[in-house]
């Protein structure tokens, strides 16, 4: 059996669709659809039921792709696993991160792990939705916010803190807010995602009760990195993740307007974690970047 057309099933399963596989892999979409085909052939069974809306895996299919998928899974695993005894780490390793961490934080530092590994090749997905790591074929997220459920692997890899800043251009003229209260006499640039809160949050810190404030609405951006570009331009004041700035706080670009306080839009237990699938064997090149990201 042609592996590879093995490969082909379990990918088109995970796209659902025969175009998504092409994209994913750079070909046309009838090359795909003819390496189901043959399969097919060579089963003698059908395996999808097309129709020019959808596609659909039979019942054969289903049970067959239960079947062969956690073998051609082992036997990947065991290619992993004799290539690591005898030779450096190697081959390809998918990654998705959010835009704005993976700008900010991920990328800079991949420089130092691909000249220590260059037979490492990296694909970063950088997306601000949560990518389904099984049907991405993903080895390694990195998510941001409390811990990630389901059944992964999750360790945290740092606390997240949330920092009010603005820059010493547009505080002129102003008064500076020295309490969180303060805040909500000055212009707010306000982060449009569902689960980030129109009101801030603040503590002095763990055990301390807890400020709410909502700023005057200016602003609203769905991006980190614009919120950023918005607040460096003396548009009013933020609320950022401290990996976000503070280069910007230590170059005094920005101001951190509460440092004696924890600022959160969302939970105070806010994390980065690094998030990959459980399986038997950890290939070396896997095991290379979470101790490259765990030291850096």
């Amino acid at each position: 059996m042609d592996l590879d057309l093995l490969r082909t099933l379990i990918a088109v399963e995970r796209h659902g669709s025969f175009a998504a596989v092409a994209r994913a892999e750079g070909v046309d979409p009838s090359s795909v659809s003819r390496r189901i085909a043959v399969l097919e052939e060579v089963l003698e069974l059908r395996l999808f039921d097309r129709t020019t809306r959808r596609l659909r895996m039979t019942e054969a299919g289903r049970v067959y792709l239960g079947r062969v998928a956690p073998l051609v899974e082992a036997l990947d695993e065991a290619v992993d696993a004799a290539r690591d005894l005898v030779a450096e780490p190697s081959g390809l390793l998918r990654v998705t991160t959010s835009v704005a961490f993976g700008e900010r934080w991920l990328t800079p530092r991949l420089a130092p792990f691909r000249a220590a590994y260059p037979q490492i090749e990296i694909e970063l997905l950088l997306s601000d939705a949560t990518v389904d790591i099984a049907a991405e074929g993903i080895d390694l997220a990195l998510r941001l916010g409390p811990r990630p459920e389901g059944a992964l692997i999750a360790a945290k890899l740092f606390d997240t803190r949330y920092r009010a800043v603005a820059t010493q251009s547009y505080l002129d003229g102003r008064a500076a807010p020295t309490t969180p209260a303060d805040l909500a006499d000055h212009n707010g640039i306000l982060f449009a995602l569902p689960r980030f809160g129109t009101a801030w949050r603040f503590r002095k810190d763990a055990v301390a009760p807890v400020e709410d404030v909502t700023p005057r609405r200016v602003l609203t951006i769905s991006n980190a990195l614009a919120i950023r570009r918005a607040v460096l331009d003396g548009l009013g004041v933020a609320l950022l993740a401290d990996w976000t700035v503070q280069e910007d706080i230590a170059s005094g670009k920005l101001i951190d307007l509460l440092p004696g306080h924890e600022g959160t839009a969302t939970d105070f237990n806010a994390a980065v974690w690094i998030v990959y699938p459980s399986r038997d064997y950890v290939p070396a090149r896997l095991r290379a970047l979470l101790d490259h990201l765990r030291s850096a």
